[in-house]
């Protein structure tokens, strides 16, 4: 049995719209319940954020092949950037080669778990990282 399996017509409809963008009130509005409800779902409900990760990671995936297509061509675009006389574009490209190796910037990739006995534990851990710093 799968996470989606154990999920609401309402949940499955909710997590179409949070993939969308949708925001919690716009979801609840569309979906037939309250935008607590939504936000609860979200944070407490396990097998609906495992199902929403996994979906955000596939959606991520999806793109991620699409713009490997396009590699080769920003590559070339940034190279030739790096070797223009304005200092400003030069800069810039710079930038962009450092951010695309990880060097630069945070990383934007969708995580987080995808079963709900992940998401348990690592909010487990969060719950006990939140209770320790409360102590010191």
């Amino acid at each position: 049995m799968t996470e989606a399996d154990t999920l609401s017509i309402e949940q499955q409809n909710a997590i179409d719209l949070l993939i969308l963008g949708k925001s919690d009130r716009e979801v609840a509005e569309e979906v037939g319940v309250s935008r607590p409800t939504v936000t609860d779902w979200r944070n407490h409900n396990e097998h609906f954020a495992a199902e929403l990760n996994r979906r955000r990671q596939e959606v991520w995936g999806a793109h991620t092949e699409r713009l490997r297509t396009l590699v080769e061509r920003a590559v070339d675009a940034l190279e030739d950037n790096l070797e223009a006389d304005d200092a400003a574009l030069r800069q810039q490209a710079a930038i962009h080669v450092l951010k695309a190796v990880g060097l630069y910037g945070t990383n934007l990739r969708p995580g987080g778990s995808t079963t709900a006995k992940a998401v348990r534990a690592d909010w487990a851990q969060r719950r006990t990282l939140e209770e320790l710093s409360t102590l010191v």
